[in-house]
């Protein structure tokens, strides 16, 4: 069976069981295996600021090339 076939017959399957046949491969695959999303992380305002007075004052030059 071709990959395509099996995806066809996934189609064909109620939403209840295509949640099932990706569970099972989430968590059974190799080809899933680390393909988590990362992790979203935040930072605080005065932590952006901090860090990017940082970046510009580093590559003020490159920042005023581009500018122009």
């Amino acid at each position: 069976m071709t990959a395509r076939q099996i995806i066809q017959e996934i189609e064909l399957l109620s939403p209840e069981e295509q949640r099932e046949v990706l569970l099972h491969l989430k968590e059974k695959s190799p080809a899933y295996a680390g393909s988590a999303a990362p992790t979203i992380r935040y930072v605080s305002k005065e932590e952006a600021k901090r860090v990017s007075e940082g970046i510009f004052d580093e590559y003020s030059d490159l920042f005023r090339k581009l500018a122009q």
